[in-house]
């Protein structure tokens, strides 16, 4: 008999895989403490999509958003290096527990390659949602199921890195064996803050 399919629901997922919830880590401290020097180029083009976004940004769908904003946060990130890390958009990650099937379309995940356009290990993920969350549609839940199943297929003791957005506010989270870790919320639209996102997505090649 087929196994069902895991909802996107954060109080199924975090009870069914007996997961601890916490807000701090030393990984996160280590993820976080990155010091990624921006170019002044770079620093002049954030400013630029960070008050696009300020001004239009609640007012594009989900394509204008990851093509507006994030897609252009990804290159400025340097999150991919050519052989070993590498971005995946709109992909699908699936697995089978004892208990569910876990089935997830993922917006955007990194992972090691196989060959030219497959990913063979990932490593991190990142859902997004433009408006705020609506039940059947958690971008948190979707991310952590994909987290999990990453956990399983990769068999390996590495931790998993994600991040979900709702509309302008952005999450990092982190998965080590059952303890998962959730950061504060950073604002995309605050200077600040989008200069500490584009530090975080860059130091995750160096973890994994």
């Amino acid at each position: 008999m087929k196994n069902p399919k895991l909802p996107f629901d954060m109080d199924i997922i975090l009870n069914s895989f007996s997961l601890l919830t916490e807000n701090s880590s030393d990984l996160m401290t280590k993820w976080f403490s990155s010091n990624f020097k921006i170019s002044e180029h770079d620093l002049k083009r954030l400013e630029i999509i960070r008050n696009h976004y300020q001004e239009e940004g609640d007012y594009w769908n989900e394509e204008e958003l990851k093509v507006r904003f994030i897609a252009q946060i990804m290159e400025i990130s340097q999150m991919e290096e050519k052989g070993r890390v590498k971005a995946f958009l709109e992909r699908n990650i699936k697995t089978n527990t004892k208990n569910y099937e876990i089935n997830v379309n993922v917006d955007l995940m990194l992972a090691t390659p196989l060959g030219k356009n497959s990913p063979q290990r990932p490593y991190f993920f990142l859902q997004e949602l433009k408006k705020g969350k609506k039940s059947g549609n958690d971008p948190e839940a979707q991310m952590l199921a994909a987290m999990l199943a990453s956990q399983i297929l990769n068999s390996d003791e590495k931790p998993i890195f994600g991040c979900y957005e709702v509309g302008r506010n952005w999450y990092f989270t982190t998965l080590e064996g059952n303890k998962y870790v959730l950061s504060r919320q950073f604002d995309a639209t605050n200077h600040g803050d989008l200069i500490q996102i584009v530090n975080i997505l860059h130091n995750i090649k160096s973890l994994i």
